[in-house]
């Protein structure tokens, strides 16, 4: 198979990520390579990212946090000269994931057979490479029936999920002619399948 997901974990001393025990994970990630920055958003422990982060040389501005109890949504903006993320951007690979602890930083990406001594040897050029794991990448995805899809789509998009709704499920069954509980049994299979995939999918 030419396509494989890599999973490599390295300390990169120049970065933010360098000074953080911690685990954070990134949730969001925007490449503005032209503006030389990337934007991102990090899940992180509640009162773990104080004057230090902030004053990182790597991190060129933190637009908001918003706190919680146990976490904070950090939205800031980081260098992009130098970053994990600017290599893997400019080397055009697939970026599906990226955690931090303990000073090291995860990345999972997906990227050619032929590729991946060169994005190995970028990588090593910044930092330590402690893992590097490479895998067939075999995609996955929930399988919806076309009733299934028809139903989440309309459902999404018209505002069933809103709060306070702005639709109800009467007016959906109308739009997909069926019933109510035709419709409701459809909905309620693609919310289960989407959930179950992700719960068993999804490792941050």
């Amino acid at each position: 198979m030419q396509l494989k997901k890599v999973t490599i974990t390295l300390k990169h001393e120049d970065c933010w990520t360098s000074d953080i025990e911690d685990r954070t994970v990134t949730l969001n990630l925007e490449v503005y390579p032209e503006k030389g920055y990337l934007r991102s958003w990090l899940l992180a422990p509640s009162g773990k990212f104080g004057r230090e982060f902030r004053g990182h040389n790597s991190v060129k501005k933190v637009n908001r946090v918003l706190e919680a109890k146990e976490y904070s949504l950090i939205d800031f903006l980081n260098i992009y000269e130098g970053s994990v993320a600017g290599i893997l951007y400019n080397m055009e690979v697939l970026i599906l994931g990226n955690y931090n602890v303990a000073g090291e930083e995860t990345w999972s990406f997906v990227t050619g057979k032929t590729t991946l001594n060169e994005v190995r040897g970028m990588l090593s050029s910044i930092g330590e490479v402690s893992a590097f794991l490479v895998e067939d990448y075999l995609p996955k995805f929930p399988f919806l029936t076309d009733m299934e899809r028809r139903a989440f789509s309309l459902a999404l998009n018209r505002g069933y999920l809103e709060y306070p709704r702005e639709v109800e499920a009467e007016d959906l069954a109308r739009i997909l002619g069926v019933s109510k509980v035709t419709f409701l049994y459809h909905w309620r299979n693609a919310q289960r399948k989407i959930m179950k995939f992700f719960a068993e999918h999804y490792r941050p």
